[in-house]
């Protein structure tokens, strides 16, 4: 089911039945150094991924950024269709992506929530089951993308250290990258250009910042190949 399609009821042996359709939404950013995850609380205080039913006839992600706008008072960001699960009771949810700056993104809870915020995603509150696996799904397909294309660089500021890159790569990857080796990968890529400031940040000497000029940038060739693996047997699933 693209993006671009529309909730409609399915047809078996010639009648029509109702198959209800839900989107949720995996929104990532990373703060402290850590990968947290948005979630929203209703008035019964149960956490959850934003996201709700999908009224027939309505585009699939015009909803999605809908509900992510009415329920968290985030905005403006792009949305990648992640995975589309058959649920228990012939429901389908359409799970959507996002990694933001949490930063550009103040949050403000809607009408029926009682609470929205960040939460680390190994500290994260009970979910639903449904929830949890588009959580670890969506989890993992951030991680692959992050290895090969320059994802991460979206969560930076204007002008930012290597350092400070590095170290969103490193949450968003889960793993330690070696210092000299991410500056090498950076610079040669041309995914970022010296700013011509640096910044002071303690003792030593001042780092030089630098900003996103686009481009192509795989962090670790073996993660690439990862990534690949992850996404070719989700879809052979």
């Amino acid at each position: 089911m693209g993006a671009s399609e529309r909730a409609r009821p399915g047809r078996v042996g010639g009648t029509h039945r109702v198959r209800t359709v839900d989107v949720s939404l995996a929104v990532f950013t990373v703060r402290d150094g850590a990968l947290e995850v948005l979630l929203v609380r209703g008035p019964k205080t149960t956490w959850s991924l934003a996201g709700r039913p999908v009224p027939p006839g309505r585009a699939l992600l015009e909803v999605a950024t809908e509900t992510l706008a009415e329920q968290t008072g985030v905005t403006g960001v792009a949305l990648e269709q992640l995975y589309t699960f058959d649920r228990p009771g012939d429901s389908i949810s359409v799970a959507y992506l996002a990694l933001i700056a949490a930063a550009r993104h103040p949050l403000h809870p809607g009408e029926a929530e009682v609470e929205v915020r960040w939460f680390r995603v190994d500290d994260a509150p009970e979910l639903a089951d449904a929830d949890r696996e588009t959580l670890r799904y969506g989890h993992a397909r951030l991680r692959a993308k992050t290895a090969y294309a320059p994802v991460a660089v979206q969560l930076m500021p204007d002008l930012f250290t290597l350092r400070e890159l590095q170290t969103v790569y490193e949450a968003v990857l889960g793993t330690m990258l070696d210092p000299r080796n991410f500056r090498r990968d950076v610079l040669s890529a041309g995914i970022v250009a010296d700013a011509g400031t640096v910044r002071a940040a303690g003792p030593g000497r001042p780092a030089r910042l630098h900003r996103w000029v686009g481009g192509e940038f795989a962090v670790v060739a073996g993660e690439r190949r990862a990534a690949r693996t992850i996404a070719g047997a989700r879809r052979d699933g």
